[in-house]
């Protein structure tokens, strides 16, 4: 018994000092390599208020940006896990654009995953990106986003109707619009990306919505497991079958891109959709002979990818940019004047070609993403060997690189009283003065996102069909300023954000 006990008292401290050198060793990384950085916490590293929900994710990159003024470069510790965070426009510019070939992958945990999670173009890694890339580059031309743009325009003329049937008062509707253009955004990927008309404006519970509204909800067991591998273990992901995505959604959106592509082969239906663009595709590869990159599993991660990428992201810039026209409504009033205008050369018309001639709400839009970058930073991964320009540090492969959008973009030397919002940063003469690479809501270089035109698109579409017919104005739960919540990787505000929508021509009065 005693020989059990001596056994405990040695085993359980080696134990925990096994595990403490193994979640410290790297603490002295970036202190051999001579690079500034904070101190690191055990298991925590730098990030321990964001582990801890005391922090969201968008304060603590902008707080570590500004850890390290005058800095070109600064290494902070992820968990255990060293990260180069690159403050410099022209560096950036090199790691993104110029030397490219040394940054091709991000880095991402490798949990076993359903082909229809392992294979979306934001996880693939190497040669294969590379192909899948581009042959998915073509589907967003111009003219093809003109061509879908029909379809955001059905969206935007519901979006309108149900508002008009919402709004019954003179003294308008409350409404929480991260919500409702979540739905509009839901409608608009349900036509594109997936051939189907999801109608979650009116009715919310419709199917689609209510499985794919739920591609977020992971067990908090599961997200408390991800979170503990990334900043502890990485290499043993792949031990874990462990998934960012509900699997019944993920099961559902496969189901819905195979009947629908089965449905267009039976019955020779087309549509001009993401859907029918990459089936198209795939039918000229295998005319000319060639094996096709567009696999059906590729296909379908694809779509399932449209759906992750696009709706938090343009519903999150919709519901701020609606935010700051409230609090701000001499440039709503602004904007609206020019939509008018537009409008008028149009007959009216909401359309591709009228959105595109629309200046104003152009910077309103890129100022909002300034202001509110639905994403916080963008990450890289070194896959070569590579020397910083004018410094000592190389870089190895598999080094974390890290490029502070959040940080940039409130950074006053690019943008003067960063918490003020200005559309007028984004004239023409505005951006000239400055680097494009302190400006990244979608990234930059060949791994850009992929979608930031239809984006661009959709939301200016959606923006101008409301203010044409409606103002947005603070209600009595407007937060201002808003706190941002603490557990989401994404921007979001704690609250929600609530705002009073009135029509422009006032609903009289029952009597």
């Amino acid at each position: 018994m005693l020989y059990l006990i001596l056994q405990w008292y040695i085993l359980v401290p080696a134990l925990l000092a096994l595990l403490y050198w193994h979640g410290t060793k790297n603490f002295s990384h970036w202190r051999k390599h001579g690079v500034k950085h904070i101190p690191p916490v055990f298991f925590f590293g730098n990030i321990r208020k964001r582990v801890l929900f005391q922090q969201s994710f968008h304060e603590i990159q902008k707080e570590l940006y500004f850890a390290f003024p005058g800095e070109k470069i600064a290494g902070i510790y992820e968990g255990r896990r060293p990260t180069l965070m690159v403050r410099d426009p022209e560096l950036i510019r090199l790691i993104m654009v110029r030397d490219f070939d040394h940054f091709v992958d991000r880095p991402f945990l490798r949990f076993p995953q359903r082909p229809s999670i392992a294979n979306m173009l934001i996880s693939l890694q190497g040669a294969h990106w590379k192909s899948v890339r581009a042959t998915l580059t073509p589907t967003f031309t111009s003219g093809k986003i003109k061509a879908m743009s029909l379809l955001v325009t059905d969206v935007g003329k519901q979006m309108v109707s149900y508002l008009e049937k919402t709004i019954d008062k003179p003294d308008g509707c409350d409404m929480e619009m991260k919500d409702f253009f979540g739905r509009f955004t839901m409608d608009v990927i349900a036509s594109c990306a997936f051939g189907v008309q999801c109608d979650s404006l009116t009715t919310p519970d419709a199917e689609f919505a209510a499985f794919a509204g739920k591609f977020n909800d992971v067990p908090i067991y599961e997200r408390i497991m991800i979170f503990s591998i990334l900043l502890f273990a990485p290499n043993l992901a792949r031990f874990f079958p462990l998934s960012f995505l509900n699997r019944d959604v993920a099961k559902f959106l496969e189901s819905v891109v195979r009947d629908t592509k089965a449905q267009r082969i039976k019955n020779g239906i087309r549509r001009n959709d993401f859907l029918q663009l990459m089936i198209d595709t795939a039918d000229a590869d295998k005319a000319d002979g060639k094996k096709t990159v567009l696999t059906e599993d590729i296909v379908i991660a694809q779509s399932i990818l449209f759906l992750l990428a696009g709706f938090e992201t343009s519903s999150t810039v919709l519901a701020f940019t609606a935010y700051e026209l409230a609090l701000n409504p001499d440039i709503q009033s602004k904007l609206r004047e020019e939509i008018f205008k537009v409008l008028e050369k149009h007959q009216g018309k909401c359309t591709y070609e009228a959105v595109q001639e629309m200046e104003y709400l152009d910077m309103v839009i890129h100022e909002s993403m300034r202001k509110h970058p639905p994403v916080a930073r963008m990450d890289r991964q070194c896959t070569a060997a590579y020397t910083v320009p004018d410094t000592n540090l190389k870089l190895e492969p598999g080094t974390s690189v890290t490029i502070p959008v959040m940080g940039l973009h409130y950074d006053p030397e690019y943008y003067p009283d960063p918490d003020k919002f200005d559309p007028l940063r984004f004239s023409s003469e505005e951006k000239a003065r400055r680097s494009p690479y302190v400006y990244l809501p979608f990234g930059a270089g060949p791994r850009n996102c992929i979608g930031a035109r239809f984006a661009l698109t959709s939301t200016k579409m959606a923006m101008a069909y409301l203010l044409q017919d409606f103002k947005v104005e603070p209600c009595g739960k407007t937060e201002v300023p808003y706190t941002y919540s603490k557990f989401s990787m994404m921007l979001k505000a704690h609250k929600g954000v609530w705002l009073n929508l009135k029509r422009l021509v006032e609903v009289s009065s029952p009597s």
